[in-house]
Order: structure tokens, then sequence, then C-alpha cells
């Protein structure tokens, strides 16, 4: 995933402005410019989850696989671990 930090990406709107797109935050995601510039007609497209996420999809041509971007959120992967297992243990 893209390791921009977020105070120098781009806004993007999921369902796009011109479009008829909103501009609230749960339309909103970030997107360094020059990953901005692959949203497109025909081309990369994103996809807002209920959880928050924001999912990119890649051209049915490309041979890219498209994904949600945790770099900015590793406590994500850590969702699913309890006490006593082993990422979640507290014992030393």
């Amino acid at each position: 995933g893209c390791t921009a930090p977020g105070y120098l990406c781009e806004v993007h709107h999921v369902e796009e402005w011109a479009d008829g797109g909103h501009t609230n935050i749960d339309t909103l995601t970030f997107a360094c410019g020059q990953h901005h510039k692959l949203l497109k007609p025909g081309s990369w497209r994103t996809r807002k989850h209920n959880n928050g996420t924001t999912e990119w999809l890649p051209p049915p041509h490309s041979p890219l696989h498209g994904g949600t971007n945790t770099y900015h959120h590793p406590e994500r992967l850590l969702e699913g671990f309890g006490e006593g297992d082993a990422r979640g243990s507290s014992a030393a």
C-alpha cells in the first residue's frame, strides 16, 4: 500500500463530486497525488466500506490486485487477537 503521510495527500470523493457525490466524511478518503491521478473512468476506482476503510479496485485488464491499505492503521493488523493469543499475550 501507499505510505504517503496524510498531510501530503489529497481528498478523494469516492462518489465523484462531478457526478453528484457529496462532500461528507462518509464518502471521502485520502489519496496521494500519484495514486489520485489513477482514479478515472475505466481505470482504478475506490469503494468505501461500512467500517470506514477504503478499498482500491484495479481496472479489469490490470494484473495488479487491489485491497485495503492498513499502513497508517497498524492496529488493524492485530484485530481478532485477544488475551492469551501469541500477539495479545501480556506474559513475558
